[in-house]
């Protein structure tokens, strides 16, 4: 799954727990978060982890804590945020619970074991509980016993054994005299120091035994403890141990009736059986089969102690990875039972017990992904696990005959119907286990997000300790939308190829553009843009950005190597990234992710857990380092190029989170496995800052100075809060301003707009109100007050501004602040140029069917100071036919394209292409690309054409028509034409192109009044079967005199319907004979001589005499001809 430098690491995982040949879906989130949390703490082959943190924490009781109050701190006390109880639909839960135990006089006062929570007690059968080992050297609980003599006497074995990654190291065995207020550690040399290589983490207790016939005593008692490291037996009530079986053991019980006799668990190896009070073992396995056997657990029979069952994991695909076993004879021999109905899930390796009802040998219990119990000695199992019981059970025990708890991965339940039904004791059982990244609520101060392990997303609510479920699985990373904290950011474990990993918005799974296949931690970061709630960053093999509020991801690096484990922003830079990577590498950009630089010298070998960035310099940053033996905190003031160690005085022990003191930069505050300590000069001589903070590992801070909260994320006790002051200031996104404006504003489009975030930070920045303004003409402000984080919008102008550069500032004011906060304004005011573009190329003709594209171009210019301007092209409108090749550029060039007329139907097809130029006049400018997709060619085979003339007139009048010809190849294409007439129709244009028109004239001077036709055949130059005919029909009327057609206006004469009609053919053409038309025919005939060809009647005296006449009808108002547009030649 992860890199390759995992390698040892893997090796020694696999050595506690094989892999299993199938493997559920719970089984394979395990594993991942196995490797997750050794990747945490690695610290190369042989270290042995825990003997190092006990070490350690011997430094840490050494050191000053942090008295009286620091700058900003109001309160050196860490209070409890809860969770005292999760709602999660129906089900109450808690957290992880290793062993419940009840106390042998008392039956209401109950002990419970956390994962990593420590010893709890109620008095009240589980209505409320009290830690009683929180400051002890191991808040990892394997199991509980109690003296049965002296109740007062309690023994805890610690250090989990549930083989998971997260299952913590333990500090041998704690052992109290007065019923939990004070406890001593026993048997460091033995469960801390004696070992190595697989037993790094220091041995994991799965139980221990008292010997009753002993019992009661503070230094006599025979006491037994099962452990990682072996069985081990101790004759002075804990004081010196002795191995007395080697390997793990898993188990470990008493016989109920006959105190010399013991039975042991090996993992792998089989049952034993001690008669002599554990000093001596037989094993007692005949009839066991050992093929792929790993964890066992044991119960027996109150009832009849010769009966013992037998729960084995096993590697293999049979029942699940589960096979059980039974005796009768107490471990002479076993049968195995064919356990139907009961499954192991394959991960009996991490959940699994057993237990047999008192007063019925043939009701045995088995739990482990479930519950499950047999009515018949083991051969059938029914399910029994409602749903108000949480999954992962690791700890059934019987009080008396009836009640019977459990305790698995939720908390605490109790049963007293043979468990049809359960109550949840989960109230006031603070065991959460949380993860990185927490989120504070922007404006509420009792409202929480945090990610815990197995028990999903829960959010506080309303100030009480009880706290809801909102997202299921191992939760992870959260965030809140500051400007709308309604929207909240999580995510579940990440699983490769999982349906449901990855980032999630309010619940809603939002992955899109992240490839879900990618490597990456159990619990990737997922991180908040500080100043712009619309970013976030996911980071797994590769980091992924989103700008949308996680609609959408981009992926803006990818790891070379291992994948990515935390993720560092700042308010001050955008830009500035820092990302870790397995292992101890750091890469940051400055310019948004465009380029990456890698991490220089002094960074360990570890895993890197967390990066904070400055927040007011990204050329500062720190990373904390896990594991042991190296340095663990360090610090660059050269955008990661180097890092120096500031681990100091800290005692050498995994570090996960820093942050900066909020109302200090210059200190900083870390969690660690042993709480959280703080720097006042960022590192160095460091100060416990652990009143009222358990001893338990801190996996993540957070801070709201908004409300006034500094909040510490355990890994097994939940959260804790201190009250910070937090004075009030103003971020802005960005910082300062600076670009380029045109002198004088000349060009209204010319304005440089941006958008600044304006963030309050301090004691109630959520409710605080600020107002932005500026005296400067060239700067316009639009919406620039608000409540609490907000944005407002600026223009830039060259209004009033000269060329060169110029200063300014933005003016911000918060409520209740004295001090005014600027955003810095640099503009440099140039000089424009001129853009000029085109002309637009001509039209392109292309044949239908063609699939070959073509390419074409204009050029674009610039005239004015300033050559190299930046310009740009976007086509409007249109199809998928064209393509923009060259859209932009820098001075002169050309904008390119190409069209495609593949599957074009037969048409004129047009795009208009704009070509702008921010810094230029004369921007926009457009142009029109044209091009037609074109048939085969053709010619119109027949068209007619009429005229009209007068009988005896002289006057030739032309005519004309387009040659009739289009299609593909008509650019070349060449036409001839000839006529056939009685002598009246002549050919002036007798042959040319297809855009030439076809001309003739019309002559009536030797025709009668009547109707003639002529035909004109055009033929195509290459292409005989293209033929055209025109067939023009002249109509001849009548002689008719310009007086005669005045005199018909006035009323005072009629023409022949023929003869008007010729006249408006022969004057204007509106389609009916009126004034218009004796004035075009005047017009044309006016210029008077005798060869005028307009009839004898129309000589210069007769033109005069009608315009006398039209005149007279005028009112004198009639003007002499003039150039009127003639329609014939």
């Amino acid at each position: 799954m992860l890199a390759s430098a995992a390698g040892p690491l893997l090796a020694t995982v696999a050595a506690l727990v094989p892999p299993s040949a199938v493997g559920a879906q719970e089984n394979d989130e395990i594993l991942a978060r196995m490797e997750f949390d050794r990747l945490r703490t690695y610290s190369g082959p042989g270290v042995n982890l825990a003997s190092l943190l006990q070490r350690a924490h011997a430094e840490k009781l050494l050191m000053p804590t942090l008295g009286g109050t620091l700058k900003g701190l109001v309160d050196t006390e860490w209070e409890s945020l809860g969770p005292e109880q999760v709602e999660d639909g129906s089900r109450i839960t808690a957290g992880r619970v290793s062993v419940i135990v009840i106390h042998p006089d008392d039956p209401d006062v109950l002990f419970a074991g956390g994962a990593q929570g420590g010893v709890w007690k109620s008095t009240d059968v589980g209505e409320s509980w009290e830690p009683l080992t929180d400051g002890e050297c191991s808040l990892a609980m394997g199991h509980i016993a109690i003296d049965p003599e002296d109740p007062d006497i309690i023994y805890a074995g610690t250090g989990e054994q549930h083989f998971s990654g997260d299952s913590y190291y333990g500090c041998g065995v704690l052992r109290t005299l007065d019923g939990g207020e004070t406890w001593a550690q026993q048997g460091a040399d033995v469960f801390v120091e004696a070992r190595r290589g697989s037993g790094s983490g220091g041995a994991r207790i799965a139980r221990v035994v008292i010997d009753r016939a002993t019992a009661g005593s503070s230094s006599e008692t025979i006491v037994m403890a099962a452990s990682t490291y072996g069985l081990y037996r101790s004759e002075n009530s804990g004081g010196e141990w002795e191995e007395v079986i080697s390997g793990t053991a898993t188990d470990l019980l008493a016989h109920p009736e006959d105190d010399s006799v013991f039975f042991a668990a090996i993992h792998g190896s089989g049952v034993y059986r001690s008669v002599d009070t554990g000093e001596t073992w037989e094993r007692a396995s005949s009839g066991m089969s050992f093929g792929n056997a790993r964890r066992i657990n044991l119960a027996i029979a109150p009832s009849d102690p010769d009966v013992l069952y037998a729960s084995f994991q096993t590697t293999g695909s049979e029942g699940s990875g589960l096979r059980m076993y039974r005796t009768d004879d107490g471990g002479g021999e076993w049968e195995r039972l064919d356990a139907t109905g009961a499954s192991c899930w394959y991960q009996c390796w991490y959940d699994m017990t057993i237990a047999v009802d008192p007063e019925d040998e043939e009701t045995v219990y088995f739990g482990s992904l479930r519950l499950y119990r047999s009515e018949d000695g083991g051969d059938t199992f029914s399910q029994h696990h409602n749903s108000g019981v949480y999954v992962d059970e690791h700890y059934l025990r019987f009080d008396g005959d009836s009640v019977l708890y459990l305790a698995n991965d939720g908390g605490v339940y109790r049963s007293t119907d043979g468990a049809d039904s359960w109550t949840s004791l989960a109230n006031g059982l603070v065991v959460a286990q949380y993860y990185r990244g927490i989120a504070l609520h922007p404006s509420d101060p009792a409202v929480t997000l945090g990610g815990t392990q197995d028990q999903g997303t829960q959010r506080s609510e309303a100030g009480t300790k009880v706290w809801e479920k909102v997202m299921g699985g191992d939760g992870g990373y959260t965030a809140f939308d500051v400007e709308d904290p309604e929207t909240w950011y999580a995510e579940t474990q990440w699983i490769s190829n999982s349906g449901y990993s990855g980032p999630r918005k309010n619940g809603r799974l939002v992955v899109s553009g992240i490839d879900r296949g990618e490597s990456g931690l159990f619990i990737p970061p997922l991180v908040m843009d500080p100043m712009e709630s619309k970013r976030l960053y996911f980071g797994v093999r590769s980091l992924y950005r989103t700008d949308d509020s996680a609609e959408s991801w981009q992926r803006i690096y990818r790891s070379p190597g291992g994948v990515v484990s935390a993720v560092g922003l700042t308010p001050a830079d955008e830009d500035a990234i820092y990302v870790a990577l397995l292992w101890g590498r750091v890469v940051v950009t400055r310019d948004g992710g465009d380029s990456w630089q890698s991490s220089g010298s002094g960074l360990p070998n570890r895993f890197i857990g967390d990066v904070a960035v400055h927040p007011e310099d990204p050329d500062q940053a720190y990373a904390v380092a896990g594991g042991f033996l190296t340095g663990h905190v360090f610090h660059t003031t050269d955008g990661g190029r180097t890092w120096r160690d500031r681990t100091g005085n800290l005692p050498d022990h995994p570090v996960n989170a820093i942050v900066y003191d909020p109302s200090d930069y210059g200190a900083v505050v870390i969690g660690t496995d042993l709480g959280v300590f703080y720097a006042a000069s960022g590192g160095d001589d460091w100060l416990r800052l652990d009143d009222g903070l358990p001893n338990v590992a801190v996996f993540d801070l957070a801070t709201q100075p908004g409300t006034s909260r500094l909040v510490a994320a355990t890994h097994g006790r939940g959260m804790f809060e201190l009250e910070v002051d937090v004075p009030l200031k103003l971020w802005t996104r960005p910082g300062a301003i600076s670009d380029t404006v045109i002198a004088g504003d000349t060009i209204g489009k010319a304005r440089q707009s941006g958008e600044i975030i304006a963030a309050p930070h301090g004691k109630e920045d959520h409710s605080t109100t600020w107002e932005a303004e500026s005296d400067e003409g060239w700067i316009e402000l639009d919406s620039a007050t608000g409540e609490g984080r907000g944005r407002f919008d600026y223009k830039l102008t060259g209004r009033g501004l000269e060329a060169g550069d110029h200063e300014a500032a933005i003016e911000v004011t918060l409520e209740g602040v004295g001090e005014t906060f600027e955003v810095p304004v640099s503009v440099t005011a140039l000089s424009p140029s001129h853009l000029e573009v085109g002309p637009g190329p001509p039209p392109v003709k292309l044949p239908e069917g063609s699939t070959e594209a073509v390419g074409d171009s204009v050029p674009v210019s610039f005239i004015g100071p300033r050559q190299e301007t930046a310009w740009s092209a976007e086509r409007s409108g249109g199809g998928d036919w064209f393509d923009l090749a060259t859209a932009s550029g820098e001075g002169p060039g050309f904008v390119t394209w190409t069209v495609d007329p593949t599957g074009l139907e037969v048409g004129l097809y047009v795009d208009t292409i704009t070509v702008e130029a921010y810094w230029a006049t004369g921007s926009p400018a457009a142009f029109v690309d044209t091009f037609a997709v074109q048939g085969e060619l053709e010619i119109e085979e027949e068209r007619e054409s009429n005229g009209y003339a007068v009988a005896g007139w002289t006057l030739s009048l032309a005519d004309s028509l387009p040659s009739g010809i289009s299609g593909y190849g008509e650019d070349d294409a060449v036409w001839e034409a000839e006529a056939t007439s009685s002598g009246w129709l002549e050919l002036e244009r007798s042959e040319g192109g297809f855009r030439d028109h076809i001309v003739w004239r019309r002559n009536a001077e030797e025709l009668e009044a009547g109707v003639y036709e002529g035909e004109i055949t055009i033929k195509v130059r290459g292409y005989p079967e293209l033929v055209g005919t025109i067939t023009d029909s002249l109509e001849v009327v009548e002689e008719t005199a310009v007086e005669d057609a005045a005199r018909h206006l006035m009323g005072e004469s009629r023409l022949g319907s023929g003869q008007l009609e010729f006249l408006d053919w022969f004057g204007n053409g509106d389609g009916s004979f009126n004034l218009g038309d004796v004035l075009r025919w005047i017009d044309h005939c006016g210029g008077g001589g005798d060869d005028i060809g307009c009839g004898d009647g129309n000589d210069e005296e007769a033109i005069r005499g009608a315009i006398h006449r039209l005149r007279l009808q005028a009112g004198g108002a009639l003007s002499p001809p003039s150039d009127r547009p003639r329609r014939h030649q």
